[in-house]
């Protein structure tokens, strides 16, 4: 793949999109969208790029790279989450997954966190491809493409599905997220998101 590919028809997410979502995870819409504002603020593409939304981890490409690039490259691979500042701008994000793609492809593509629901590379089997080139080409053609990975992914994980059904923010926040969860409040976030959603004056039915 080359950067080039990453842009495509960037079609938008769609009611029917959510309804049949939420109807094959047994959860509300509502519970859908807090995830979904939490991780993209409902944006999956970038409006002039038509990129997908992307996080480029170095830590994760040091770990599927056991560590090989950290010395000769230490902007794209070092071992422990946060040594390191993210780049604020898309382009520099893909300036990264580029430069790391020239090393490491398959590991690059892993290494980030893709969409509206900013789903791993890594996780590509669950969320129901069989590659991770597949995931991305899939991608970046759809927002619906981004949900349908999500869901996949979710039910996939007996746990994951339990606690977003129950409203369980922990829960699916440490299957989701990992285990450092807590320490930047994500439960706390898809939280009030959904009781923000779930407000009276909110639009969206529970």
């Amino acid at each position: 793949m080359s950067p080039s590919d990453f842009a495509g028809p960037a079609a938008p997410l769609t009611d029917q999109d959510l309804a049949a979502a939420a109807s094959a995870l047994g959860v509300s819409i509502a519970r859908i969208r807090a995830v979904d504002q939490v991780e993209s603020n409902g944006r999956g593409f970038h409006p002039e790029t038509r990129r997908p939304v992307i996080l480029f981890e170095p830590h994760v490409f040091s770990r599927l790279t056991s560590g090989r690039f950290d010395a000769s490259h230490p902007d794209l691979s070092y071992p422990k989450w946060g040594e390191r500042p993210y780049p604020a701008a898309q382009s520099q994000r893909y300036d990264q997954l580029a430069a790391a793609m020239a090393l490491d492809e398959g590991a690059a593509l892993q290494s980030a966190s893709w969409g509206r629901f900013q789903i791993m590379g890594y996780n590509f089997k669950p969320a129901g491809f069989a590659s991770v080139r597949d995931m991305v080409r899939a991608l970046v053609r759809s927002e619906g493409a981004h949900l349908a990975a999500f869901a996949s992914l979710v039910s996939h994980s007996a746990g994951m599905l339990a606690a977003l059904r129950a409203g369980d923010w922990a829960g699916f926040a440490r299957a989701y997220n990992g285990p450092g969860y807590a320490q930047h409040g994500y439960d706390q976030k898809l939280k009030a998101a959904y009781a923000r959603l779930t407000a009276p004056a909110a639009s969206q039915s529970a």
